[in-house]
Order: C-alpha cells, then sequence, then structure tokens
C-alpha cells in the first residue's frame, strides 16, 4: 500500500469515528450526563459546577437515582427463590456391546423398540383418561357435536394403537 492510500484510509476512519462520536445515541453514556441532560434547562450554577466537576465514571449505572457508594450497592446473598434442580442422572441407554456384532446390536434395538411401545402402551390409559374428561367437560358445556367427535376419535385411534402394540409385543414374546 502505497503512503498516500494509508493517509487516505487514516482519514477516512477519523471522519468515520468523529460522526459517530458526535451523531451517536447519548444514552450509553454515563449517569451524571444523562441526569443532566433530563434535570431542568438551566439548572442552578452551583449543582452544575458541581456535576461537571465530578469524576467522570464511564461504568456508573443508568439509573441516575441510583447511589454508587460502598454501603448503598446491596451485597450479594443468596436468592429469594431457587428453582428445584433435579439430580436424577440422564438415562445411559447407550449400545456398551461390540460395534460389528451386528446381532447383539439388533437385540439392543428391538430390546430398545419394544421398551419404547411399552411405554406407548402404559400412557394411553392416562391420556384416554384425560380426554375422557375433557369430552364430559364438552358434552355438558354444549360443544359442537363436530369437536365431541373428533375426541371420541381421538380415544379410539389411541386405543386402537395401544392394541396393536400388544399384539406385536405379544408376537414378538413367542418368536
Amino acid at each position: 500500500m502505497k503512503y498516500w492510500q494509508a493517509l487516505i484510509v487514516i482519514f477516512l476512519g477519523a471522519v468515520i469515528a468523529a460522526f459517530t462520536l458526535r451523531f451517536a445515541n447519548i444514552s450509553w453514556q454515563n449517569a451524571t450526563y444523562n441526569a443532566l441532560s433530563q434535570a431542568e434547562a438551566e439548572p442552578e450554577p452551583e449543582k452544575r459546577a458541581e456535576a461537571l466537576s465530578a469524576p467522570i465514571n464511564t461504568y456508573a449505572p443508568l439509573n441516575s437515582n441510583a447511589k454508587t457508594s460502598r454501603k448503598a450497592v446491596k451485597s450479594i446473598t443468596d436468592p429469594e427463590y431457587v428453582p428445584p434442580i433435579s439430580r436424577v442422572e440422564k438415562q445411559k441407554d447407550n449400545f456398551q456391546g461390540d460395534l460389528s456384532d451386528t446381532n447383539a446390536y439388533q437385540a439392543y434395538l428391538d430390546q430398545k423398540d419394544a421398551k419404547l411401545k411399552q411405554q406407548y402402551i402404559a400412557a394411553v390409559d392416562v391420556k384416554v383418561e384425560q380426554i375422557e374428561t375433557l369430552l364430559a367437560r364438552g358434552i355438558k358445556e354444549g360443544l359442537p357435536q363436530q369437536q365431541l367427535q373428533e375426541a371420541r376419535d381421538k380415544i379410539n385411534a389411541l386405543k386402537d394403537m395401544q392394541s396393536e402394540l400388544r399384539i406385536e409385543l405379544s408376537e414378538r414374546d413367542n418368536k
């Protein structure tokens, strides 16, 4: 890069920096300046002198009412509410055998599939009970027959899938 090109780049950078600082939003600046801009148009001369002579703290909070003395700063303590943290470890259901043994891996996949189907079968009873409760409430409140029929169809579909999965599991166990 030639000398005159470097000078042009530096000059343009300075111009951009000057415009950025001149026309930037001043809300990021310190609280003293914000307090002055929000105060009366022409504050009393002694208050203005105090504000202008105060050291500029760029880390001061934006809230002009905040006290920055050490006594006024709230100490760090335990929060009032801590949500419960479950200590249950994640289920380590990964295949632990040799991946080159296809029969062992297929048995693992079959066992995992059977476990999933058993969980679905167990969950259907709870879900059907919830839908039947909502269905009874819908009948009592006079919902349209189309919505009531949709709930009945959902109950039938869940029960049908449950029976299909039971048949699949029983066939698998018979093999």
